[in-house]
Formats: C-alpha cells, sequence, structure tokens
C-alpha cells in the first residue's frame, strides 16, 4: 500500500530506501547491510513478514521501519511491562482496526464502523480498551485473558478467527538493528 510497485531488485530497493532515509547514502555499507543481511533475498516465505518477492520484500522493510518495530521500541521502553495487541484480521494493515475500535451494533448504515466481520472480535476490543482506560488493566470477565507483554514478548493477536496469544512477531534482529539508529 506504501511501497511504489515498481520495485523489482536490490537496486530498487535501495533507491526507495535512500529517498525515505536520505541520511543513509552516506552509508553504502549500510545499505548492502539492509538488502543482503536483514531483508535478503531469499523468497520462500521464511523471511519477514513472509515476502516471496521483491516488491513484499521492500514492503516488509518499509512497514517494518515504520510502523512495527515502533510498537516494539514502546513495550521494551516500559520495560515490558505492557499490554499489546496484534491486529491481524484481514487485511491487516496498519489502522484498520479503527471500523472494530469503534464497532457499533445498533447502527443502521451500512458504513465500514458497523461492517467488521467478526463482532465479538469488536466488542472485546472495545473491552480491553475501555478496562485498560479504567483500571489500567485490559482484562475483565466474558472475554480471553490478556497477558502482559513480558520477557516472553507475548502479544494479543486479534483475527477474524479469534483471540489467542504469540510472541510479537517485532521482538526480531531487524528491529533490534533499526533501533539502533546506524543509518542516520
Amino acid at each position: 500500500m506504501f511501497t511504489p510497485p515498481y520495485i523489482n531488485n536490490a537496486t530498487d530497493i535501495q533507491r526507495q530506501i535512500a529517498s525515505t532515509i536520505p541520511s543513509i547514502r552516506a552509508y553504502p555499507e549500510t545499505l548492502d547491510y539492509l538488502t543482503t543481511t536483514l531483508y535478503p533475498a531469499v523468497f520462500d516465505g521464511s523471511q519477514a513478514q513472509g515476502y516471496t518477492n521483491n516488491l513484499d520484500r521492500a514492503s516488509a522493510l518499509v512497514a517494518e521501519l515504520s510502523f512495527t518495530c515502533n510498537t516494539f521500541y514502546l513495550d521494551k521502553a516500559y520495560k515490558n511491562q505492557t499490554y499489546a495487541y496484534l491486529f491481524s484480521a484481514p487485511p491487516a494493515l496498519h489502522g484498520f482496526d479503527i471500523p472494530y475500535t469503534f464497532y457499533n451494533a445498533n447502527v443502521t448504515s451500512t458504513s465500514a464502523i458497523r461492517g467488521v466481520p467478526n463482532p465479538a472480535i469488536a466488542i472485546a476490543l472495545q473491552e480491553y480498551i475501555t478496562n485498560f482506560a479504567q483500571r489500567g488493566n485490559p482484562n475483565t470477565q466474558g472475554v480471553p485473558h490478556f497477558d502482559l507483554y513480558g520477557q516472553n514478548a507475548t502479544v494479543q493477536n486479534l483475527n477474524v478467527t479469534g483471540i489467542s496469544q504469540l510472541r510479537d512477531p517485532a521482538a526480531n534482529q531487524r528491529c533490534n538493528w533499526w533501533q539502533k539508529g546506524l543509518y542516520t
């Protein structure tokens, strides 16, 4: 969504990175590290966000740089004493949890605020947010238990298929590398 569609190879990716982070041009070895080590040309789905082509590879890089890793940094800044969730309901893009956050079953229009595939997920998300705002803890009766992020980097995974817990995909070597700021 935010990655130019003309990305076809490592050179295109490096060019895009340099236009996004102009200071990185002074560190060609860093550009090489990004495209050979952190986001290598391995297209078997085993790399960041399961990319299988150069466009998805560039998209994974941009997503981690711009959004994904930032949540990991906040969790670390608060010594992992946080509550974090991963909104993975398709298409699982940044901001697509908004209709769930403001879901209202009584709305009579066909707006996106009403049209969520799984209203139970929307209601659980609202319960978590409300309880956290009121008590500093998202847990309450009627919704699955929400663990602290903790040393295991546990996030509450919200998906149209249900709610579960998993290890934060952002708790990885790439996000640790980005946080060092070696590109500025």
